[in-house]
């Protein structure tokens, strides 16, 4: 009894240990950010929460993800910094989680699981950032602990609520439907319909539509609409697994590679009638299917380019617990041979080998090198000094016509204003221009464009030539591409042009 007391303390001694290193290496990446990870959608998904209180629809928003939108409208009255502090936050938190499912399984060193989950390339990739990942591995982890506590009401529940996080939470949430009927939990089933019967409620309240959450699926809406321009890309049916070095690591891959392995026998064995494991049960019908499937559901929609995929890695943060927990079971029965040696040698390469590879996997530079982590986007410059130019004039107050959502961000613009009343404005965004008939441009006058060579001509689309033919707006300033940051004095992708509009 005394033996295991010391065990258990000093498993929790290395697990605050481990924490506590994470969070040093986490603040290291934070400062030396130029920005937050995941460029564009971090910047909507921030601009949902901080303008939900004034538009209670974007609670409802699936491309907004209402449970993100809820959970981060509080901090994001303080600003997208206050964001990247929740996500980190929440990311810390997964990795304390993920080591108490350890703890709750009996697995061996599960303090080691905080480094298997926050040393993930996919997770030191995106813990800083708006994006919605981060907390979403943090509930499917929670989700997770409660089964593993025999918690299983309140497991289901809470699952019920992960589509709501993602629209993949739907494969979540069928993957864990083998390991309720196994444990012959069937009464709870109908309770995965929780979260959508409480959504469907408080859509009804807002918007009074009862059938929101089925007919405002963006995903499902661009699988639905006209062919267009937009091609949301599409490649091999093996892709992620191709590219796991950038996702899991080489190291974790290889842990998981074990336990599949190990995962085959246990099934061939009690095919043939052997005992059953409790440990074994929970990693063949609960975390397999989880994380198997949520690979297999990603690799088919990348390979059929459907559902509006852009073949990201990020995606896989949502399961990087789930990964960790794969791969400890690997080290835990390695380390069952209790040969001291290979128990130390296990523990070893798991640090060093996590924090090695987790870094190139990012793409990030090591602590040591004194380089930026994350790169801003390059155009922030020019697009700074279309800002100073337009405040030295007094035009701030103007409506602001942009295609960039980061200008939303940094000067705390408005951009889900409706209505027919413009002088409420405050922006808009450049696909508002009437280019096909100037003449009915509804842009009030002195409206102030700030058009960038990328998002300006992809997104709007508005070239140069067709802004420029519009006579109402007139080229005030000119802002080149940064020499220093493009490598190249031909590129123009980051220029910044100024006009206003007259009548």
């Amino acid at each position: 009894m005394p033996s295991s007391f010391f065990k258990a303390h000093r498993n929790s001694s290395a697990a605050l240990a481990a924490l506590l290193g994470l969070l040093l290496l986490y603040l290291g990446i934070a400062v030396s950010a130029q920005a937050g990870a995941g460029g564009q959608d971090s910047w909507n998904h921030y601009l949902y929460a901080r303008w939900c209180y004034k538009h209670p629809l974007l609670i409802l928003d699936l491309w907004g993800k209402p449970f993100f939108t809820l959970l981060a409208s509080p901090f994001a009255q303080l600003g997208i910094g206050a964001v990247y502090i929740l996500n980190m936050i929440a990311t810390l938190a997964t990795a304390w989680i993920t080591y108490m499912i350890g703890r709750k399984l009996a697995m061996r060193n599960p303090w080691t699981l905080i480094l298997l989950f926050g040393l993930q390339p996919v997770v030191i990739g995106n813990f800083y950032s708006a994006l919605t990942e981060p907390t979403n591995a943090f509930v499917l982890a929670f989700t997770l602990y409660l089964f593993v506590s025999d918690h299983y009401k309140s497991a289901v529940i809470m699952a019920s609520f992960l589509p709501l996080l993602r629209t993949e939470g739907l494969v979540l949430v069928g993957s864990m439907i083998p390991f309720i009927v196994v444990r012959k939990r069937y009464s709870l089933l109908p309770w995965l319909l929780t979260g959508t019967v409480f959504y469907s409620l408080l859509a009804a309240l807002i918007s009074g539509d009862w059938g929101y959450f089925f007919k405002n699926n963006p995903y499902f809406k661009f699988e639905n609409s006209e062919p267009s321009s937009f091609d949301p890309g599409s490649g091999s049916l093996f892709y992620y697994l191709e590219n796991q070095r950038q996702i899991t690591g080489f190291w974790l891959s290889l842990l998981m590679a074990v336990t599949l392995i190990m995962g085959l026998i246990y099934i061939f064995q009690r095919l043939k009638k052997k005992t059953p494991h409790e440990l074994s049960q929970i990693l063949v019908w609960l975390l397999f299917p989880v994380y198997f499937g949520y690979l297999a559901a990603h690799s088919l929609i990348w390979y059929l380019g459907i559902l509006g995929s852009h073949g990201l890695f990020r995606v896989f943060m949502v399961v990087a617990p789930v990964a960790a927990l794969i791969a400890q079971f690997a080290i835990h029965k390695l380390m069952a041979q209790d040969i001291r040696i290979l128990n130390r040698i296990m523990k070893v390469i798991t640090v060093i080998g996590c924090f090695l590879l987790a870094y190139p996997g990012a793409h990030f530079p090591y602590p040591w090198e004194n380089k930026v982590s994350i790169n801003g986007y390059p155009g922030t410059p020019q697009l700074d000094k279309a800002i100073e130019f337009i405040d030295q004039r007094g035009w701030k107050k103007h409506p602001i016509v942009h295609q960039i959502p980061e200008l939303n961000v940094h000067m705390d613009l408005d951009p889900f204003m409706e209505g027919t009343n413009l002088s409420d404005y405050s922006t808009f965004y450049i696909w508002s221009i009437n280019k096909a008939e100037p003449n009915k441009d509804w842009l009030p006058d002195s409206s102030v464009v700030i058009w960038d060579n990328f998002h300006a001509r992809r997104d709007a689309p508005m070239t140069l030539n067709e802004i420029r033919n519009l006579n109402s707006y007139k080229e005030v300033a000119y802002f080149p591409a940064d020499v220093s940051i493009t490598g190249n004095p031909n590129d123009t992708f980051y220029d910044v042009r100024v006009f206003i509009k007259s009548k």
